[in-house]
């Protein structure tokens, strides 16, 4: 984003007089004064614990142009370009939605349980074949993360593609309000956040709340085969489906899972195999999800087979590293809920290892809620023996996990830990580099650290 300060007046409420510096530039916006380039527009928040206000000071002496300032915050600056707001967030929040539509790209919204980060990287990856694209970098994807993305967004951008996160309800509406997308698509409904939100179905309806802002002719694209989903939808949009499912828009004919990614193909072209980077059956599905919108704006099968070869991905979701000593890690250490881990876990013991042996590294999933104990013991039941060799946990929900995968894979097989120092200890005594390493836990449980360890103490 770049334009002078009165050029942001007009676009948002402004409380203050700013003649005396409206022709001020602002190249950019930042909220974090590590990461403040010079000519930022600064945006402090108020916080429960921090006031951003206390950081202006900071931000000047940075080279940031000006700064926004919440009027109930006493003492703004009087020799510095001050622009004075109700409320720092809803501002940042509002100018993003008017920048958007001002920039008017096509806009994909990408929200579910499970893959939306890595749905939005396919999604990038096959919209750069055909148009110039902005996307959500790293997590930023809440109510300052998701207006930061869009205020970042290059003018001539034709294509955004925005990955929207939930905690409780309402976010997802207020989200969707603000992007107003063209296309929206839900990977999935699964069990994260349940501890906020207590059912699935409550769960569903927070994700379909990305329709809230959808325009009047608008596609929501979504699994067939959820029906949470199903019998929620309206006829106020159009819609699509994946899944595996003849009825589905888009379905696959074949799969075939590999070390290195997935490759199939599908009603729409069953001649086209597509070779997708990421291992697992369910990327399938977050690739074909992928495919509707890009069939939409005109990209071709070809031009999919074509993106997914040299796609990007994001950090820690199912990336395979190899430290110096040979340990093969297949690196998931972002985030975990049931469903996901179940998939993961089967995909990884039917991965043909060559002969090495096959070990996990599980932490605990965050946010399950008074559910917690029952959904980690239902999470250990799709272990099989034989197809896992070692099983090593860390944190108190894994507890209940060890429970059933003791009595499939063995006691002596189960490693329980308290302490990521003692589970570092345990792995770097007993792991020889000849092994394949799945890690995965919620990101909160510092699992990547972990990961940083055996690549660097290996």
């Amino acid at each position: 984003m770049q334009k002078t300060i009165a050029q942001i007046a007009k676009m948002i409420p402004v409380e203050n007089d700013i003649n005396a510096f409206s022709s001020v530039e602002i190249t950019g916006i930042c909220f974090d004064t590590r990461k403040l380039k010079q000519g930022d527009l600064f945006v402090p928040f108020v916080g429960e614990t921090r006031d951003g206000h206390t950081f202006v000071k900071q931000a000047i002496e940075m080279g940031a142009s000006a700064s926004f300032w919440q009027k109930d915050v006493p003492n703004p600056p009087t020799d510095f370009p001050i622009i004075l707001v109700e409320d720092t967030l809803r501002s940042l929040q509002w100018l993003a939605k008017k920048y958007i539509r001002e920039v008017a790209p096509k806009v994909i919204a990408i929200t579910g349980s499970n893959g939306k980060t890595t749905t939005k990287d396919i999604t990038a990856a096959i919209m750069a074949t055909k148009y110039r694209v902005h996307f959500t970098g790293g997590n930023f994807n809440n109510h300052i993360g998701l207006p930061y993305t869009i205020l970042t967004m290059p003018e001539d951008t034709e294509v955004a593609v925005l990955e929207m996160g939930m905690s409780h309800r309402h976010e997802i509406e207020e989200l969707s309000m603000i992007a107003a997308p063209d296309i929206a698509i839900i990977t999935n409904i699964g069990e994260a956040h349940i501890e906020y939100l207590g059912t699935r179905d409550e769960i569903a309806k927070a994700k379909m709340e990305i329709t809230m802002g959808l325009k009047a002719d608008g596609l929501l694209v979504y699994p067939y085969e959820e029906p949470l989903l199903s019998n929620k939808v309206t006829n106020e949009y159009h819609k699509e489906t994946f899944g595996k499912s003849h009825e589905a828009t888009i379905y696959p004919l074949q799969i075939n899972n590999q070390a290195d990614g997935t490759s199939f193909t599908t009603n729409v072209a069953p001649e086209v195999e597509i070779f997708v980077p990421i291992i697992g059956e369910h990327n399938v599905f977050n690739t074909m999800a992928a495919m509707i919108p890009a069939f939409k704006l005109g990209i071709t099968v070809d031009m999919v087979k074509q993106a997914l070869k040299k796609m990007e991905r994001s950090k820690n979701r199912l990336e395979w590293l190899t430290a110096s000593n040979g340990l093969r890690i297949l690196n998931d250490a972002y985030n975990s809920s049931p469903t996901a881990l179940q998939t993961v876990l089967k995909t990884f013991m039917e991965m043909d290892s060559d002969g090495h042996k096959k070990v996990a590294v599980l932490g605990d999933m965050l946010e399950l809620g008074k559910e917690s104990a029952n959904l980690h013991r239902a999470s250990a039941t799709v272990l099989q023996a034989g197809k896992l060799d070692q099983v090593y946990l860390y944190g108190d929900e894994m507890q209940a996990f060890a429970e059933i995968a003791e009595t499939i894979i063995g006691r002596e097989n189960v490693h329980h830990f308290m302490t990521k120092d003692d589970l570092k200890q345990a792995l770097s005594q007993n792991l020889t580099g000849e092994e394949w390493l799945l890690v995965k836990a919620s990101f909160g449980m510092g699992l990547k650290d972990v990961v940083e360890y055996l690549m660097t103490e290996s």
